[in-house]
This record gives structure tokens, C-alpha cells and sequence, in this order.
């Protein structure tokens, strides 16, 4: 009896389906087919949405995902439910779902699973740097062609010439192919309390040796210079000071290391370099940790040891520290009791370090909530659905939506015409950008993990600069054969 009522419902579910075809489409079966023009079920409509099918689009949009505000957070977001009602109600047949992924989740781990699985969202955010470890496991889908198309919610502009020159090329994998749409970034600068600075008569440092001298005029009245913090979540100073400064020792010196010409080192060109005895620069690594060295001593005694740097410097306890675009909104969702600024990293003069450039740097990239990839197995699985994906996100990146997006989470847009939010001038200033990005993103992970316990022991005293460049020397070594065989060369 069970299989004779499936039966007759599947045979009136064909009907249905026959019926439906015949209404919608003059008499068409109603099936899909890339090979004439006169079908339309199966297909997507200019608007980027199938013609007799829903879409669902399941988006992780990360930072930007709508929320109330909450105790921890006095912030609302909605400017993407705005967004996706107003796209929504101009294309019936799409609808956006939203995914939340826990802060607490591994996300290599849940990647992992979910391309297992194959239901990842249609569209998720992972810092572009994971897609250049696991693109050859097929789980990114390629989105160059997409970016050669024109976008109808930007006067028809090539997609691709819509976003700020360079910021493409940052998030090329090695393989030359993009896996990343980065519609937003982040800068990072360093906060200063204003009103420390007015008691005690300092400007914003220009240069090293400034840098310096304030550092030591605010110790001397009792207050901790920078709360510097080795360890917060893996992340970021002793990574960002390793670049910033590193940095400004290679702008304008990069033609041999940068074989690919894209005025970037990247992964594979730093390994090449290192085989090739080119890198790492010893003479280079002992000017720029001789001045951390001689940095570290206006930090917390605690640095090595994991606290709240923003509660440090929100108390008062500490005049300075690092932080990025999303530090505007934690500042002022803790109330300070002050009004507080920032400036770019200080210049290394030849005067300090004999090598360097004499070049400021500034560390800025498409590291925001904007980063959208596309699960590599839809290619095969469901290739209608990428056009109607592709029109989404074209259609997000228009400059007004990016900006109202980066208004709330004070990010910076990387589409030409958007505006950046109040404030964010910092990091809008014309500096040239780092060229290769800090140690974390160099050689793998078990390269930073072992240069970043190194450089602890370093600082704290329990290497002394020779032991420690020895020691590096030999994990460039490591990590570079590491890093050619993962990428098959």
C-alpha cells in the first residue's frame, strides 16, 4: 500500500511539474538546459535570480551579521537585513539565510567539516591567507571570471575595476587565481590618550627616535607607555611590530625577492628566496629586533602574559597601544573616560638603524568582514546558483551598500566611490604599504608558532640576540621546504 500511494504522488508531482512548465513558459518543458535560449526553469534572469526556482543563499557575513545590542556590545547592526530586504524585494525568487558561526569555533576545523559535507554557507568569510593553505583541496571556488563581468549596481563598471587598485592582487593565492572578494579591510594604527599627551607637552612622534623619547618621558611620570601584549588570542602585536618595522627595512628593495612582480612577497616567494640563500637577512633581523629590544622595556613587566590591553589603556594605566579600525567601536563602547587619537607607526631613520629605507609603512589589507568565498563544489553541484550568488555580492560591493556595511563595523572599504567611516582619516593616510606581511603569514603555522616562542624568550631575556637570529635561520629553513612541498614545488 505504501509504495502505491508514492507512486501516485510522484505522478502527480510530475503533472504538477508539467503544468507548471507549460503555464510558465508557452508550452516548454520547464527543464534546464545551457543549450537553448528558449528555456528559462533552471536559468537566472539579468537580475542574477532563476526564473521559476528558488534560490536560497545561505551567507556567514562574519562582522557584519545583524545584532541587538547587548551589554558586552551597546552597538546595533541592521544594515544588512536592511540590505538583503531591499534585494530581496527586487528579486522574488532569492532569498538570503543568514549563518551565524560561534566565536568560539576552530574555523579550520568547522571548514574542514563542512567541505566534507558539502554544506558550507554559499558564501562565507575566512581571511584570505587560509585560502592560499587549502585552495588545492578544491574548496574555494575561482572567481576571476566573475571579476571580468560588468556590474549592473555600479554603472556596468568590469567588477573587477570597482575596487581600489592592489587590494586584488594582496589576495591572489599562489596559484595566481583569486578565491577571496575583498569588499572590506582593515588599517591599524596605534591610540594614544589625549589627555596624557596634553599634561605631560608630547606631539605624535614622527620618527623612531621620537617615538622613544616620549615613551620614556611618560614612564617617568608613572604611567606604562604601550600596553604591549605578546599573547591576546594569538593575535596581533608582536606580529604587527614585526611587520611594520620589517618593513620599512625591504620598501623599494623587493625587485629580486618579488618574482611575480605584484610589488608583494608573498608565501612561495619568501620559501624560493630562502632556498636560494636570499633570505632571512641577518643583518636586517638584528637591526629590527635590536629595536624591539630596546622598545620592550616600556611595556607592561606582564607582557608575555595573556590581559585586556584595551582595559589597560581605557583605565589610564597605559598612554598607548595598538589597535585597528575595530578599535574606534570597542573604545567608545567602554566609555573612555578621555578623548583619545592615533598616528601611524613611527619612521625608522638611518640615524637608528643603518639599513633602513628611511620609508614609513602602514599595515592595511583586506582583513574586514567584507571577505566573501564561494564553496569550490558548487562548480559541479549547483552552478545556477553561483550566477545568482555573484549578483549578491556584486550588488553588496555597490559603493553606498559597502559603505553603510563599514559605517557599522568601522571598517574600510575597498570599492572606489565608498566612503570611509568618521574618523578612520588614520588610516586613509598616505603611507606606503607593508610588502610583506609579519611572521605569522610567512612559512606556516608551525614556523610562526616556533618564531613567535623564540622572540618571547628573546624579550624576556632568555636568549640573547644571537641565539635567537640562529634560531630563526633555522626555522626559515624548515618552513620554506615545508611550504614548496605543500604547494608541489
Amino acid at each position: 500500500m505504501k509504495k502505491r500511494i508514492a507512486a501516485i504522488i510522484s505522478v502527480i508531482a510530475v503533472l504538477s511539474l508539467v503544468l507548471l512548465g507549460c503555464s510558465n513558459n508557452g508550452g516548454n518543458d520547464g527543464s534546464s538546459s545551457t543549450n537553448s535560449g528558449a528555456d528559462n526553469a533552471g536559468k537566472v534572469d539579468d537580475n542574477g535570480s532563476k526564473a521559476s526556482q528558488k534560490i536560497t543563499i545561505r551567507f556567514d557575513p562574519q562582522g557584519h551579521l545583524p545584532k541587538k545590542p547587548d551589554a558586552q556590545d551597546p552597538t546595533e547592526k541592521k544594515v544588512l537585513d536592511e540590505l538583503n530586504k531591499e534585494y530581496m524585494d527586487t528579486h522574488p525568487n532569492v532569498s538570503i539565510e543568514l549563518v551565524k558561526v560561534p566565536a568560539n569555533q576552530d574555523r579550520n576545523a568547522w571548514l574542514q567539516a563542512r567541505m566534507m559535507a558539502k554544506d558550507a554557507p554559499d558564501v562565507f568569510w575566512l581571511n584570505f591567507e587560509e585560502t592560499w593553505n587549502n585552495y588545492k583541496k578544491g574548496w574555494f571556488l575561482p572567481l576571476d571570471e566573475y571579476l571580468e563581468m560588468p556590474n549592473p549596481y555600479n554603472d556596468n563598471q568590469i567588477w573587477k575595476d570597482t575596487f581600489v587598485p592592489g587590494i586584488l592582487d594582496s589576495v591572489r593565492a599562489p596559484d595566481g587565481k583569486l578565491y577571496d572578494i575583498p569588499a572590506d579591510g582593515v588599517g591599524v594604527a596605534i591610540f594614544y590618550n589625549k589627555k596624557i599627551f596634553d599634561q605631560l607637552n608630547l606631539q605624535q612622534p614622527k620618527t623612531w627616535s621620537d617615538f622613544m623619547d616620549i615613551s620614556a618621558k611618560i614612564q617617568q611620570n608613572g604611567v606604562i607607555p604601550f600596553a604591549f601584549n605578546m599573547v591576546n588570542k594569538g593575535c596581533c602585536d608582536a606580529q604587527w611590530s614585526d611587520a611594520l618595522i620589517h618593513n620599512q627595512f625591504l620598501i623599494g628593495k623587493i625587485d629580486e625577492l618579488d618574482t611575480d612582480k605584484n610589488n608583494r612577497v608573498d608565501p612561495v616567494e619568501i620559501a624560493k628566496a630562502t632556498q636560494a640563500g636570499m633570505l632571512p637577512n641577518v643583518e636586517v633581523l638584528k637591526q629590527e629586533f635590536t629595536l624591539m629590544k630596546e622598545w620592550s622595556k616600556y611595556w607592561p613587566r606582564g607582557f608575555a602574559a595573556k590581559y585586556d590591553k584595551n582595559e589597560m589603556f581605557a583605565s589610564g594605566k597605559a598612554a598607548m597601544m595598538f589597535g585597528g579600525s575595530w578599535t574606534i567601536s570597542e573604545l567608545n563602547a567602554m566609555k573612555v573616560p578621555f578623548e583619545f587619537g592615533s598616528f601611524n607607526f613611527p619612521t625608522i631613520t638611518e640615524g637608528t638603524a643603518s639599513l633602513s629605507t628611511e620609508t614609513g609603512a602602514k599595515i592595511y589589507g583586506p582583513w574586514g568582514p567584507g571577505q566573501w568565498i564561494v564553496p569550490g563544489y558548487l562548480k559541479q553541484d549547483d552552478p545556477d546558483k553561483i550566477k545568482a550568488i555573484i549578483d549578491y555580492l556584486m550588488f553588496l560591493s555597490k559603493p553606498s551598500n559597502i559603505s553603510a556595511l563599514d559605517k557599522e563595523t568601522e571598517s574600510e572599504p575597498n570599492i572606489i566611490g565608498a566612503e570611509a567611516p568618521t574618523g578612520h582619516e588614520v588610516f586613509q593616510e598616505d603611507i606606503p604599504l607593508i610588502v610583506i606581511q609579519h611572521y605569522q603569514a610567512f612559512l606556516g603555522k608551525a614556523f610562526s608558532d616556533k618564531f613567535e616562542s623564540a622572540l618571547s624568550l628573546y624579550l624576556s631575556d632568555k636568549l640573547n640576540l644571537d641565539q635567537f637570529i640562529t634560531q630563526v635561520q633555522q626555522f626559515y629553513k624548515q618552513g620554506a621546504a615545508e611550504t614548496l612541498t605543500q604547494q608541489g614545488q
